[in-house]
């Protein structure tokens, strides 16, 4: 999506900005207090097209911050570090982190922002790469745009939900950075697209995988190093997180269809009945059958 085209999209109406420092702004704002957010909430947000001495230089702030510049060029300085900003490039940092944004007098930046708060937003900001980096350059820069103008209408439209809606945007554009990000080529990397390249094996052909070394023999890796990168990664070993989607579609099996135990344990891999009747109770705290007899007379409960 063109800036120009996205501009006019999101654009309500223009607030002029201090002198010196912003030409054109659109913001909005939550009622969000700082003690307020147990999850995840939004405080602010909003669109700034900078003047030729825009110059932000902060010691510290309070919130969560990210900004996406969409035109224009500048820096910004933070641990010692001078990044360079234009098109694409999302930044950010958490509260309490000295900062400092200048534009390019020859080329104004215009960028949109967002400020939250809540004990997701660490986490979120950790997988995302920009509490370590802060600075990411946007591989897929259309989605990440689109995300933004998702959190900019809501938030100037204000309808039912407005706050869960633009936080669950928010979500999805910090988590989509660790896997769509234009990242070096390291051992690091390396690791991670070894890790994703496994998992992606597991969450398409769990029915039919019969342990982690099959997927260890299809990806062309030992199974012990994809332990450890399981172990990195996921914080659970690559069995358990078999095993976790084979139980959890035969449950979803045992309430939605009238197929039997034995069917049932066929279609998720498991060749003895009894085997899979047995870790279905250690999972699951019954037995195949007592689950769908518990939970299908609790459904005809409801239903009466």
């Amino acid at each position: 999506m063109e800036t120009s085209v996205f501009r006019r999209k999101i654009k309500k109406k223009y607030t002029t900005g201090t002198p010196g420092k912003v030409v054109n702004a659109d913001y909005f704002y939550y009622d969000t207090a700082p003690g307020d957010a147990k999850g995840l909430a939004i405080v602010c947000g909003g669109y700034e097209k900078c003047a030729p001495d825009f110059d932000i230089n902060r010691n510290t702030y309070p919130y969560f911050f990210i900004k996406y510049t969409l035109s224009g060029e500048g820096t910004l300085e933070i641990n010692s570090q001078t990044l360079p900003l234009r098109s694409g490039i999302l930044t950010g940092f958490e509260p309490g982190t000295a900062h400092h944004y200048k534009s390019d007098p020859n080329n104004p930046m215009e960028h949109i922002f967002v400020t939250f708060i809540g004990n997701q937003a660490a986490n979120l900001f950790r997988k995302s790469t920009l509490a370590t980096k802060h600075f990411i350059e946007v591989a897929n820069q259309d989605k990440t745009l689109d995300l933004f103008n998702q959190i900019l209408q809501a938030g100037h439209e204000k309808p039912s939900f407005s706050q869960e809606i633009c936080c669950a945007y928010l979500q999805i554009l910090l988590l989509e950075q660790s896997s769509s990000s234009i990242q070096p080529i390291t051992s690091s990397a390396i690791s991670m697209e070894t890790y994703q390249k496994c998992k992606k094996y597991i969450d398409t052909h769990f029915s039919s995988v019969k342990s982690p070394g099959n997927v260890a023999d299809k990806c062309g890796i030992d199974v012990r190093y994809m332990s450890t990168l399981f172990k990195k990664h996921c914080y659970i070993p690559p069995g358990q997180y078999l095993t976790r989607l084979k139980f959890n579609k035969a449950a979803n099996l045992l309430l939605t269809t009238g197929l039997t135990v034995k069917e049932i344990a066929f279609q998720v891999g498991f060749e003895d009945p009894y085997h899979f009747s047995k870790n279905f109770k250690k999972f699951h705290g019954y037995s195949p059958r007592l689950y769908r007899i518990k939970h299908m007379e609790r459904t005809a409960a409801q239903i009466r």
